[in-house]
């Protein structure tokens, strides 16, 4: 049986302060960006991440050369945390509310491990409330 790992399997959501402008939320502001890719950093069960890091072959040749579990553990945990993520370039807006303050949005986010880059397709949403505060929410995938 194949085990799959989700990210995110508690909602995330992270609130951004807002400029107060009437257009409404945007999928590629830098503040949008850097709320995706600090939720998904942050994650302790990083698909992602953990993906890059079992196919690194640097990472497993750190792996085989220790010589306790404990210090084989503490090689995967560094990997995962001296990771390097990044959101794409093109990121699509899928979809806005009628009210304008609220739209969801797609990219391909990056994550590098040493010597391994692994992408997956991440599903955000970006919502502003009436008081201007933006929150970013990034829907749990499989990988």
């Amino acid at each position: 049986m194949k085990r799959q790992t989700v990210l995110g399997s508690l909602p995330v959501l992270l609130v951004l302060s807002g400029c107060g402008g009437e257009a409404g939320p945007e999928c590629d502001s830098l503040d949008t960006r850097n709320a995706v890719v600090k939720v998904v950093s942050g994650d302790g069960n990083n698909a992602l991440v953990n993906y890059a890091a079992r196919h690194s072959s640097v990472v497993e040749a750190r792996v085989n050369s220790a010589s306790t579990e404990a210090e084989k553990l503490a090689v995967w945990e560094k990997a995962r945390q001296g990771a390097s993520y990044r959101l794409g370039d093109d990121i699509s807006t899928n979809s806005r509310s009628k009210d304008q303050r609220a739209v969801t949005c797609s990219g391909v986010l990056s994550a590098t491990v040493e010597d391994v880059t692994a992408q997956k397709q991440v599903e955000f949403e970006v919502e502003q409330a009436p008081d201007g505060t933006v929150s970013v929410s990034v829907s749990p995938f499989q990988f």
